[in-house]
């Protein structure tokens, strides 16, 4: 059996090992990433429930800092999904990285990336999780900047990189503060002391709404959600696989894992709720208007993350973790599709595609199965997972009912729109590529999520979701399902008119609205890089002030050690000799004679009356 620390590491030792020896090997390391992977995930359907290990890193005072990994039913879940996304993007990947020498520099930060994350969904500690949560960031920086010399690379992962930074500071802050309070960093003693009432209800809100700005950065929420769209310039397994399932899920995730928090401060839920409202309303519009294939699906991952925080604004985290698996399945089945389209045609311009349902039908069908699981389509994924939010929103109220069957609508427009402009029609580009001898593994990849996209949902109703620790949430009204099932079918339908033509599926107002939107969104990285710049400037002029004044001390030191030694140095020597001199004279005086002194009182007095005598003669 594979113990719970192999979990994580195994990915980390094929990274490196897929770096130094990638070259001398038939899929340039990828072979070893998915090997390692496919053992992780082994490992975790293999393990006992409750596995734990954990160790004390620093302990200083009332303070500890602990490190470990828990195999709860949560991390477990979690994990499991992200293994299981990882295997088929990297099988995928060994096809789409066929014939490039930079493959092992690939593996190895892909290997890097699933450990990070594997590690952050099962620490046990803040401290852990923080350093994941980090190292997640960098191997998504590497990733999304993996091909520099194209046009916007580097400038999309210093984006990703500044944007995701901003948000990480409150998780720092949140977790440094939450060390404070209980004084130590054990995920369950912070859950524990704050369900006993051990923290004040304002420290405990200030924590979550930390913790809450860690997550809107990660998971691209507004206001910080310009980076991901932007990220798609990285190479498609890195959009599929960190993008759509993982690590922009990491910010549900961590909502979820401290979710004790969140429901002790409901001041931060709200807060969740209508940050996740509005991004997922604006994100979802803003698709319907993109031409640009994989920024709709882009968008609509904003979108359906925005929907997910929705569900826990609204006390639902057991139907959030049930979308978040199923959009982890057919988003991912979604963006391996787009990058089959893109090999094939050199585009993902969607006004010069078209037709490719011909050409390419296992592509065609498999983003057909996704696309419908996003809309909610029964019986497949997303409809069990949307129908749980649903089921959730329609509780509090028609508002917020209405609120979740709009995003289903808004869904299925996006989609629609993207998949008839893709496979429908009359084909508008270059003629399809011929398919490469790799090409089995891109199909096993996206064919093994199309599956998962299709028949997850229902091991999530059943077996798979009672894993869960959330208390199972009501059931949908029959009037609301049927309410939503239509709503995602109106929006297909709407979308693959327009989308056939060529049109925005709502018209042009989501064009100037994401202009808007990246105008604002953008400006903490723009400031942020303008601070960058600045910083060596103002470096540079306090390096020439600190050297001004130490040349100043030392100029001084000089001009001091010369007056001392020629002014009070010689000064003193001459005053010590004067001194000296004056004794000598003076001892001379004592030379312990009785008759001299009294001889010379005698003289003394003899002189004085003599004077005396003179000055009284007439």
């Amino acid at each position: 059996m594979i113990p719970l620390l192999a979990v994580p590491v195994l990915p980390l030792l094929a990274a490196l090992a897929a770096l130094g020896l990638g070259r001398r090997l038939p899929w340039g390391g990828g072979e070893l990433v998915v090997g390692a992977v496919t053992l992780s995930m082994a490992g975790l359907a293999l393990m006992p429930p409750g596995a734990a290990l954990s160790a004390t890193w620093f302990e200083s005072g009332s303070y500890r800092l602990t490190v470990g990994l828990a195999a709860t039913p949560l991390t477990w879940f979690v994990a499991m999904t992200v293994a299981g996304v990882a295997l088929c993007v990297g099988l995928y990947s060994l096809g789409y990285m066929a014939g490039r020498d930079d493959r092992p520099r690939f593996f190895a930060e892909m290997g890097l990336f699933v450990g990070a994350m594997l590690t952050l969904v099962l620490s046990s500690s803040l401290a852990l999780l923080f350093a994941a949560w980090e190292l997640v960031g960098l191997a998504s920086f590497l990733l999304i900047g993996f091909d520099h010399a194209a046009p916007g690379a580097a400038g999309a992962a210093a984006k990703a990189f500044l944007m995701t930074r901003t948000g990480d500071v409150g998780l720092l802050l949140g977790w440094l503060l939450a060390l404070g309070l209980v004084g130590s960093s054990d995920i369950e003693a912070l859950v524990g002391t704050i369900e006993g009432g051990g923290i004040a209800p304002g420290a405990s809100t200030l924590i979550a709404l930390l913790m809450l700005a860690g997550a809107i950065g990660k998971s691209a929420q507004l206001p910080l959600s310009a980076w991901l769209p932007d990220a798609m310039v990285g190479p498609t397994p890195v959009s599929a696989l960190l993008h759509s399932a993982t690590m922009v899920a990491a910010g549900v995730f961590l909502v979820l894992r401290l979710y004790p928090v969140f429901a002790a401060a409901p001041f931060a839920l709200d807060a969740l709720f209508w940050i996740g409202a509005v991004t997922a309303l604006a994100a979802g519009l803003i698709a319907t208007a993109e031409t640009d294939l994989k920024r709709v699906l882009a968008w609509s991952t904003c979108s359906q993350l925005g929907e997910m925080m929705v569900a826990l604004g609204l006390g639902g985290p057991r139907a959030a973790t049930l979308h978040l698996a199923a959009h982890a399945a057919f988003k991912s089945t979604l963006f391996l599709a787009a990058g089959v389209v893109q090999e094939r045609m050199g585009s993902r311009a969607l006004d010069r595609l078209g037709g490719l349902v011909r050409p390419l039908p296992l592509t065609g069908a498999a983003f057909l199965v996704a696309a419908l699981a996003l809309a909610g389509v029964p019986p497949l994924s997303g409809y069990w997972s949307e129908d749980a939010v649903l089921a959730v929103a329609s509780r509090h109220g028609p508002g917020t009912g209405t609120l979740v069957v709009l995003l289903v609508f808004l869904g299925g427009a996006y989609i629609g729109r993207a998949g008839a402009a893709t496979f429908l029609g009359q084909g508008r580009g270059r003629a399809p590529a011929a398919a490469g001898t790799s090409g089995w593994a891109m199909g096993a990849g996206m064919g093994g999520l199309a599956l998962a996209a299709a028949g997850l949902g229902w091991l999530l109703a059943g077996q798979l979701g009672a894993v869960l620790p959330f208390a199972a949430g009501p059931e949908a009204e029959a009037g609301w399902r049927n309410l939503g099932i239509a709503a995602g079918i109106l929006g297909l339908g709407i979308g693959a008119a327009r989308g056939w033509g060529g049109a925005p599926a709502l018209g042009t107002f989501p064009t100037r609205l994401a202009a808007g939107l990246a105008a604002a969104t953008e400006a903490p990285a723009r400031w942020t890089m303008r601070l960058a710049r600045t910083i060596p400037t103002v470096e540079g002029a306090l390096d020439a002030g600190a050297r001004g004044i130490a040349e100043g001390a030392r100029r001084a030191a000089r001009t001091t050690g010369r007056v001392e030694s020629r002014g009070f140095g010689r000064g003193g020597d001459r005053l010590a000799a004067g001194l000296a001199s004056g004794g000598e004279r003076l001892r001379a005086l004592q030379a312990g004679r009785l008759y001299l002194y009294t001889l010379g009182l005698f003289a003394w007095t003899a002189a004085a009356l003599a004077t005396g005598a003179l000055m009284l003669w007439p």
